[in-house]
């Protein structure tokens, strides 16, 4: 059980803090839930301007814009129809009942 543990605190931190996630812009999960990317996205841009002004031949599409992060991240989103919550339901797990999510 220990072992369990460590290693799952291990893979969170790495996840959380280190892997730039590909559906996040290339950004960490920490820095896109605490807003962080922001000032990130600031300095990733300042570093492309630089390497475009020094060789722009190397960019066939124009000048490169640092891509954002969606407005939105869900595993199993919740849409909106007219004035009603609907949870989608493609998932089902036993313990979402339990949860209170109520089909």
């Amino acid at each position: 059980m220990s072992h369990a543990r460590q290693w799952c605190e291990t893979y969170f931190d790495w996840y959380n803090f280190e892997h730039h996630h590909s559906g996040l812009a290339r950004f960490t999960p920490e820095q896109v839930f605490t807003g962080r990317y922001r000032e990130v996205a600031v300095e990733k841009q300042r570093i492309l301007d630089k390497r475009y002004e020094r060789n722009p031949e190397r960019f066939v599409h124009g000048h490169p814009i640092v891509p954002m992060p969606p407005e939105t991240v869900a595993i199993n989103s919740i849409t909106k129809t007219g004035e009603d919550l609907v949870i989608d339901d493609r998932v089902n797990f036993p313990t979402l009942s339990a949860a209170g999510c109520v089909k």
